[in-house]
């Protein structure tokens, strides 16, 4: 089901450059890579959720509704339901377009908007942020200050004094 035509353009993830003779050359790195990409995908792109998965993540509570149905707009209400399961799955935000997660935006209009039409509206950046700071309350969710650098920084010298001074084993 394409809820929503792709963009004309779309940039690839990918640095990929092209060699004089067209063929593809991935861009060398100068960075040390511990994770493979799909590793790397796994960890913190966009969960890609089976029926199953959806099933789970996107059921929402009493309290998770009520939130996604204050925003204004049906666009902002299914991109709220989409970040709240989101979060569950991954304690983490994405800015997603609608053509990435077309699946579980057609889950949630079957399952939330019964019957009603749907525009692919992008949600402003305002918007965004907003529900990432309603729903990181609602989990009782902190969100990053400066001030807790200085207990970071002490509890990663606590565990590097621990971790430093052990034998190998």
């Amino acid at each position: 089901m394409q809820l929503c035509n792709p963009p004309a353009h779309e940039i690839s993830k990918n640095d990929n450059r092209l060699t004089r003779s067209g063929t593809v050359m991935a861009a060398k790195s100068e960075r040390l890579t511990i994770l493979s990409d799909a590793e790397q995908e796994a960890l913190y792109g966009l969960p890609d959720f089976d029926d199953t998965q959806r099933l789970e993540y996107l059921a929402l509570t009493d309290a998770e509704l009520a939130l996604a149905s204050s925003r204004p707009g049906m666009p902002a209400q299914v991109y709220c339901v989409l970040q709240i399961g989101y979060f569950k799955a991954k304690h983490a935000f994405f800015r997603f377009d609608w053509n990435e997660v077309e699946e579980d935006c057609a889950f949630v209009l079957r399952r939330y908007f019964t019957d009603e039409p749907f525009e692919c509206k992008a949600v402003t950046k305002h918007e965004h942020y907003t529900q990432r700071e309603r729903i990181a309350e609602l989990f009782c969710y902190l969100p990053w200050v400066a001030s807790f650098l200085p207990q970071l920084a002490q509890q990663a010298a606590l565990i590097v004094r621990r971790d430093g001074s052990s034998p190998p084993s």
